[in-house]
């Protein structure tokens, strides 16, 4: 047990005075790390947006996308509502159904949409 109790003395000793780095050791090693490190050059605003949306893959499904979106926006299909077509014109219509509940053959006309009817 006392050889335990030695070595746990040591140790405090040790860490009491710990060793000291000499600042020109310091300097030298710091200097020697940033001579190995990588110099990468820097890339102009327009290269690196390039990167980050994918190169021309990624700009090219970006483009259609977006010309999708106004197509179908402008000219949607016949059944999607027409909202480019209403904000233009200030008509906000919704389209109701023409069907009754004789149509629908419930008493329910259709889960309620015939309440929408006048």
């Amino acid at each position: 047990m006392s050889d335990v109790d030695d070595l746990e003395d040591f140790f405090a000793a040790a860490r009491a005075n710990p060793p000291q780095v000499s600042a020109d050791l310091q300097a030298r090693v710091l200097a020697d790390a940033e001579a190995h490190m990588p110099k990468a050059p820097r890339q102009p605003w327009h290269q690196a947006l390039w990167q980050l949306l994918g190169g021309a893959a990624g700009l090219s499904g970006l483009a259609t996308a977006a010309a999708v979106g106004v197509w179908v926006g402008v000219a949607p299909p016949e059944g999607m509502p027409d909202l480019a077509g209403q904000f233009v014109t200030g008509t906000w219509e919704t389209e109701t159904s023409d069907l009754t509940a004789a149509d629908t053959g419930s008493e329910f006309g259709g889960f309620g949409w015939d309440m929408e009817e006048s």
